[in-house]
């Protein structure tokens, strides 16, 4: 990650996964990250995140791509999204990692520099993410951050406290 991002980027260059997930496959995540042996099939990078809306109070559960380092579980979604707006100030949440379930804090980080060495992090680790993203590889086969600088305007990386323990 050497490259440095010194220019905005037109946004009509980005790619961006589709706006909406189709509800039965929200249900279809969530049933098989509750279903014990089935989960394990699916549950590696996907996390159910359970929370109350800010304004409504209704609870909402949703599966989630995610990486976990130590006691910080980290989750991405495009900021045309509404859900993510629960967490501009730290929320409780319940998550649903691996089979096993944890509460935690959350909150949503809008700051880009912040992003960009977790993002090519992620997109490193998860290359359907990277492609679902529009971010090409580099001639190295790395992902290079000034693809990755291009969509973090369009971004929200929200950042999850857990106990350690669960």
């Amino acid at each position: 990650m050497t490259d440095t991002v010194t220019a905005e980027v037109p946004t009509e260059s980005v790619q961006l996964p589709s706006t909406e997930v189709p509800t039965w496959v929200n249900s279809l995540m969530k049933w098989m990250l509750s279903t014990p042996g089935i989960q394990a099939l699916v549950g590696q990078g996907v996390a159910l995140l359970t929370f109350d809306g800010r304004r409504s109070g209704k609870r909402y559960t949703i599966p989630v791509s995610y990486q976990r380092d130590d006691d910080i579980v980290t989750v991405v979604t495009k900021r045309q999204r509404n859900w993510w707006r629960n967490f501009r100030y730290p929320a409780d949440v319940e998550l649903r990692l691996a089979g096993h379930d944890f509460a935690g804090k959350a909150e949503a980080k809008t700051d880009e520099i912040d992003a960009l060495e977790f993002m090519c992090d992620f997109l490193e680790k998860r290359p359907i993410d990277a492609k679902a993203y529009g971010v090409a590889r580099d001639q190295a086969g790395r992902i290079a951050s000034s693809e990755v600088a291009k969509i973090l305007p369009h971004i929200v990386v929200i950042r999850i406290s857990i106990a350690p323990d669960g």
